[in-house]
């Protein structure tokens, strides 16, 4: 089983249609960890908006989650000139020692409008921590029931693996492993090689005590399908790799996860940043659980 991986939250807000969601899926994830809250609002330096109404907003989102029954602390930080919102945040989390940031917007601000380009992309390419990016007021669940964790087969796929397989277990949830293989010229991959994808990914699941399933489709798109793969599983929370964006296709903060990101009924865990890929035992043998 594994040990309490969240301990310390980072939560940034900002005051739109999705902050009350927002707030109630991070308590719930805190009081599952038995972690502490710190809500972070970055404002700009801008005088037409007074430092009161801010505080307020802070406090207001602290009073609620210490009402049930989460520590939590407030900040303000102000973006200076020049100064992204996501480099702030990544300051802060780096600063509060945050394992988890958590970051729920969908509005008209700073943090709302950047949310899906440069503040999610600069706090997942900056920190280790890995990044819950809430970014819809659906109906979400609190407590994920289904993990979708898609894979490729590179090092931060293993990362994903082990993040997905940290919340299902935790929350008592099934992981849903998936890789798109792509068949066109240009990225053309053998049925063997996304087959030991599958694979070592449900070995990585299962190895850290949650159960698992594979699944491969033949997609043109590696976004749509795994939107598709979504919601075709009814997932609660889907994970993506992490790291600082590279090729094109790649399942990180980049083409795939920007066109993901805006267009799931969900909320996307970023895995933690990783810079070795770790051997699986008895990778080699046996079949992948496929569906």
């Amino acid at each position: 089983m594994l040990k309490s991986r969240y301990s310390r939250i980072l939560f940034a807000v900002d005051d739109d249609e999705a902050l009350f969601a927002a707030e109630r899926l991070v308590g719930a994830w805190a009081r599952r960890w038995d972690a502490e809250v710190r809500v972070l609002h970055v404002r700009r330096m801008d005088p037409s908006v007074p430092d009161t109404a801010t505080r307020r907003l802070v406090d207001a989102v602290v009073d609620r989650l210490r009402a049930s029954g989460v520590g939590s602390e407030g900040e303000i930080h102000v973006a200076q000139l020049g100064e992204s919102v996501g480099a702030v945040v990544a300051r802060a989390a780096a600063h509060a020692e945050a394992d988890l940031i958590a970051i729920g917007s969908h509005g008209r601000s700073d943090l709302g409008v950047l949310l899906l380009g440069s503040v999610s992309q600069a706090v997942a390419s900056e920190s280790l921590a890995p990044v819950l990016v809430l970014t819809a007021p659906f109906a979400w669940s609190d407590e994920p029931r289904t993990v979708l964790v898609a894979v490729d087969g590179l090092a931060a796929s293993d990362e994903a693996a082990a993040e997905a397989a940290g919340v299902a277990e935790r929350f008592g949830a099934a992981v849903h492993v998936y890789h798109a293989r792509r068949t066109d010229a240009a990225a053309a991959e053998p049925e063997e090689a996304a087959e030991a994808v599958v694979r070592r990914a449900v070995a990585i699941v299962e190895r850290h005590g949650a159960r698992a399933i594979g699944e491969i489709t033949v997609e043109h798109s590696i976004a749509n399908g795994i939107l598709r793969a979504a919601e075709r599983n009814g997932a609660d929370l889907v994970v993506l790799g992490s790291r600082r964006p590279s090729t094109l296709d790649s399942l990180v903060v980049g083409s795939v996860a920007h066109d993901v990101l805006p267009r799931l009924r969900c909320p996307v865990l970023l895995a933690r940043r990783v810079r070795t890929r770790v051997p699986i035992e008895g990778q080699s043998t046996g079949a992948p659980r496929l569906k």
